[in-house]
């Protein structure tokens, strides 16, 4: 019994950190709350619940949520940005891939792991494919849990801060579903997540439903929104399942690397930041809704972000869509070009030059 003391413990405090969060205003407090709750609890030594089975769900209801908020003309308005989140995708790449030298050189990871660690992809699909390839499974798992966490904990309340909201609050319905009409969303997510499931696309759970339900609010099928009791259930899945990969045993054995990676990926957050403001300059597009579709986030946080802001979440779930579909097809094939041309030798050589000669100045 004593064995899951601990474990039952976690998950209250988890609830308690997100009931707490959003009594004090934090943004995302669903999310956060309980990330950071079970995150302690983790790299403390506790194995917290967060089953997969959990995680999918979460992605599911926030798939459902986002998709009954998308109409037909908040879609029609991002096909015009298709060739820039093709552009934002490949940049996101190679900033990730110029900080991986960095993160290789002080760490003293090998570059291949390194740069899986900062490819903006899938949190899952990052490890496993660069496990595959030869990189170090561990770190990239680590790294890839602390991108996440610092992007979703920074951006957000940074955004909220400068009062960045969006004009696009009338894209949420006015009303909740009432309980008879959820069934039926949740029948047309499952399709959705079955048909990208069978065509092997990434994060069937999110953007399945996504898509599906999306579609089925675009034609008049759902009239409505999830109540904020069902999408907050859907956050607190979310981030339990984020602070769970915060394994005691990987952190301390890490040690340094860590420290590292977390540095790194504000770097990331910072340059893909100012990208952000280019990309709005130079589209048009409004400049909260563009940092937020180029951030080096989570897909399902970033959208969250969006409702909460009343940005296109359209644009946002679009451009993250094609990020992640991209880096999680492509980046082996990147990684392979860039090293055929030298970028990386190039880089390491750059790095041991500019220390050397930092070295004789002193």
């Amino acid at each position: 019994m004593a064995h899951y003391c601990l474990p039952i413990l976690c998950f209250i405090s988890a609830l308690l950190g997100g009931f707490l969060a959003e009594k004090v205003g934090i943004p995302l407090a669903w999310v956060l709350g309980p990330l950071v709750v079970t995150a302690v609890f983790s790299i403390s030594g506790t194995k917290p619940f967060a089953p997969l089975s959990g995680r999918r769900l979460g992605q599911l209801i926030i798939g459902c949520a986002i998709g009954l908020n998308v109409t037909p003309a908040l879609a029609a308005s991002v096909t015009g940005l298709i060739p820039a989140m093709v552009i934002s995708a490949f940049v996101a790449m190679l900033v990730g891939a110029s900080i991986a030298i960095g993160l290789a050189h002080f760490s003293r990871v090998d570059t291949k792991t390194a740069y899986y660690c900062m490819m903006p992809g899938g949190l899952s699909e990052m490890a496993n494919v660069g496990a595959e390839y030869g990189a170090q499974h561990e770190p990239i798992a680590v790294s890839q849990a602390i991108r996440v966490a610092l992007v979703v904990c920074l951006l957000p309340p940074l955004m909220v801060g400068l009062d960045w909201h969006g004009s696009f609050s009338g894209q949420l319905s006015a009303h909740v579903l009432t309980i008879d009409r959820i069934p039926f969303v949740v029948f047309i997510a499952l399709i959705g997540v079955l048909v990208l499931y069978h065509l092997r696309l990434n994060n069937p759970w999110m953007v399945g439903s996504l898509i599906g339900v999306g579609i089925a609010s675009g034609f008049g099928l759902f009239d409505g929104r999830l109540s904020r009791e069902i999408f907050f259930a859907g956050q607190f899945l979310l981030g339990i399942s984020i602070g769970s990969r915060f394994r005691r045993d990987a952190i301390l054995a890490l040690g340094t690397f860590t420290l590292a990676s977390g540095f790194c990926t504000i770097i990331i957050t910072t340059l893909l930041f100012g990208y952000g403001i280019l990309l709005s300059n130079v589209t048009k597009f409004d400049i909260a809704s563009a940092i937020l579709s180029v951030s080096p986030g989570g897909f399902a946080e970033m959208a969250v972000t969006a409702e909460l802001l009343s940005l296109n979440i359209a644009a946002v779930t679009a451009f993250h869509v094609v990020r992640a579909s991209l880096v999680n097809s492509l980046t082996t094939h990147y990684y392979n070009l860039l090293f055929r041309i030298g970028f990386f030798s190039a880089g390491h050589a750059l790095l041991r030059k500019f220390f050397k000669q930092s070295h004789a100045g002193k």
